[in-house]
């Protein structure tokens, strides 16, 4: 544990967690409020410079953009930022905001689309060079992003990751970061809102989306039902003479992990599905007007299940009913 190291972090001897405190405890971790300020500004001066010019933005965009971040500001400042080294459960709810919650309307946000439209033609050849690049390409493919994103959890709470990130201010912060990236990385390569390097079948998405209840189910689950505590750090500095005791409090954070996991998984699975239905009405509507362009207005070919006995139109689309068929070597008889 290093001492100097322990100079900004969240204290430890706080007083019991009411509703009242729940609601009027606030801090500002630098590490967090200063990167959710810069992308906020970026954000507006991105739109700001397509309306100058005369390019509209989707309004539904912004709004996505800055729910984001406002998530991501509660789950780092609020009481949640205050009692994170206080109560197992406070972490595992940060957790599951920043890495399930937070990214989602960040990614709908479609910054990198922001961005092409916005940077001059060099920086967004660049940008483009970059993301269909060999590394872009390895690291946003939809199957090494729900590793990353799977294998993380795990190893951030059953390696020695969890307790270092109580004691040292530097991995405290690199945990908020690390959730935040990798879940951004994950949506994105999931979405294909912005420019992606890989646009792989909804099918497969569908699957992925799927897939993350029963990692959520192996990360919470052992958690629930261990014997012994994650970390030592709650019975001794970070000890307590209030609420739960540690281990029934990390049950709960293990509870937590399950169903705050499991809840989010079933509400994407239900947008992912609506958004492939979309995706269907859409590609309906563009066979449509391909149709149309091939075809004009000219009158369609009658079924012939809806001609008239005896009508000549019938003679476009020869020997229809069964009764009429005749095989080749009956006509040549």
């Amino acid at each position: 544990m290093s001492g100097a190291a322990l100079a900004t972090m969240p204290d430890v001897n706080l007083p019991p967690l009411t509703v009242t405190r729940m609601l009027t405890s606030w801090t500002l971790d630098p590490a967090m409020v200063l990167p959710i300020v810069a992308a906020g500004a970026l954000y507006v001066w991105g739109v700001r410079a397509l309306r100058r010019r005369g390019d509209s933005w989707e309004r539904s965009r912004t709004v996505y953009w800055f729910v984001g971040l406002a998530i991501i500001f509660v789950a780092t400042s609020s009481a949640l930022g205050v009692y994170d080294r206080v109560l197992f459960s406070v972490p595992a709810i940060q957790h599951m905001l920043l890495q399930m919650i937070a990214p989602v309307p960040l990614v709908l946000g479609a910054p990198m689309r922001l961005a092409m439209r916005t940077l001059p033609t060099r920086g967004r050849a660049v940008l483009l060079a970059v993301v269909h690049s060999a590394p872009a390409r390895f690291l946003a493919h939809p199957g090494f992003t729900f590793l990353l994103f799977s294998v993380s959890q795990f190893a951030f709470y059953y390696t020695p990751l969890y307790d270092w990130s109580l004691t040292n201010v530097w991995a405290h912060d690199l945990s908020h970061v690390h959730f935040v990236l990798v879940g951004f990385l994950f949506y994105w390569s999931l979405l294909g809102v912005d420019p992606v390097p890989h646009r792989p079948p909804f099918v497969f998405r569908f699957v992925m989306v799927v897939g993350l209840g029963p990692v959520h189910i192996l990360l919470g689950i052992p958690i629930m039902m261990m014997a012994t505590l994650v970390s030592d750090f709650y019975v001794g500095a970070g000890s307590r003479s209030w609420g739960p005791t540690p281990l029934v409090d990390q049950q709960i954070g293990g509870g937590v992990l399950w169903g705050f996991g499991d809840v989010a998984a079933a509400v994407l699975v239900g947008a992912f599905l609506r958004q492939w239905y979309r995706s269907d009405e859409r590609e309906a509507r563009r066979m449509d007007r391909r149709l149309d362009r091939a075809h004009g207005e000219s009158a369609t070919v009658t079924p012939w299940w809806l001609l008239e006995e005896g009508d000549k139109s019938a003679e476009l689309l020869g020997p229809q009913r069964d009764s009429e068929r005749t095989s080749p070597r009956k006509r040549s008889r």
